[in-house]
Formats: structure tokens, sequence, C-alpha cells
């Protein structure tokens, strides 16, 4: 699973490749709904909400035949430094997204 590194307050989105970080280029950025800033990934696309107290950020990964999306909120830290883990997937059931592993 990928290591990112969110700068929420310039928008900057890197993820680690080995012992380097790669930074998305801003020609990858787009705004999703509900005012969320997303970043489009080689093998999907993440997006972060920015909320008061946290932010919020969801990732569809289309690495496997199917997609698998993950869902996790976090603190609202700079530098923000994640992964997402198997605890952290979401499926939509009746238009709901619900974690998966509950």
């Amino acid at each position: 699973m990928l290591k990112f590194k969110f700068n929420y307050l310039e928008n900057i989105l890197a993820y680690q490749k080995g012992e380097y970080w790669n930074e998305i280029d801003e020609t990858r950025t787009f705004t999703g709904s509900f005012g969320s800033q997303g970043f489009k990934l080689e093998q999907g696309w993440i997006s972060f909400t920015i909320y008061e107290t946290k932010i919020r950020a969801f990732y569809k990964d289309q690495e496997s035949p199917w997609f698998t999306y993950y869902r996790k909120d976090l603190p609202r830290e700079y530098p923000l430094i994640f992964t997402f883990t198997a605890k952290d997937e979401v499926e939509k059931i009746n238009g709901k997204w619900r974690n998966k592993h509950e």
C-alpha cells in the first residue's frame, strides 16, 4: 500500500516509492464533490475534504481487477503522513459508505 504525504495548506500530495517521495503534478488535480480536493494517481485517485477539526481522505484503488475504496479521518497536522490499511476499506450500501469490516 502506498504511503502518502499531504500538505493541506498548499494542496500538495506526494507518495513514497522506495526511499524517495514523488510529488503529484498540479495537472493531475481536480475539485471533487462537496469541495474536496483530489489527485489522479496511476492506479486510481485520492481526495481530501478539510473540516474544522479533521481531514477526511477517500481513496479509490484500481490496482486489482475490481475497485477497492478506503476512507480515513486524519488530524489536521502538517505535514500529514499516512497510509491506508484493510481496516480503512469501505463499501457503499443503500447509498451510504460504511466500513467493510464492521
